[in-house]
């Protein structure tokens, strides 16, 4: 994975911790690849201290989904009430629209 935005993320989680964390291993934790509980300081921390722009670029990127970041915040018992966590959740509620094959083609505004 070519990520530039979890370089940037790395810097804020690693910064007040005594063991740092690598790319990888930061990815695998967002993705639940891995579930070891030493890392569990480094999610929270990212949730906790990282912008939502860096997210959100993360996001872009393909690195991670909302879907994935939401799904961490709970097995990795961030705190829901996080104002990262709570944007989270609302972009991962957000459904992308994709055109219906029959709005596609133009069916919904032909006269009947």
């Amino acid at each position: 994975m070519n990520s530039q935005a979890i370089w940037q993320a790395l810097t804020t989680v690693n910064a007040p911790l005594p063991l740092h964390i690598d790319a990888d291993t930061l990815l695998a934790c967002l993705r639940r690849r891995t579930i070891e509980r030493r890392w569990r300081p480094h999610v929270r921390a990212f949730f906790r201290e990282v912008g939502v722009d860096i997210l959100m670029d993360m996001v872009v990127e393909g690195s991670v989904t909302f879907d994935d970041l939401a799904q961490t915040i709970s097995f990795w018992d961030v705190d829901e009430d996080d104002e990262n966590a709570r944007w989270i959740r609302e972009m991962d509620a957000v459904s992308v629209a994709t055109p219906h094959e029959t709005d596609a083609s133009g069916d919904r505004l032909r006269h009947v």
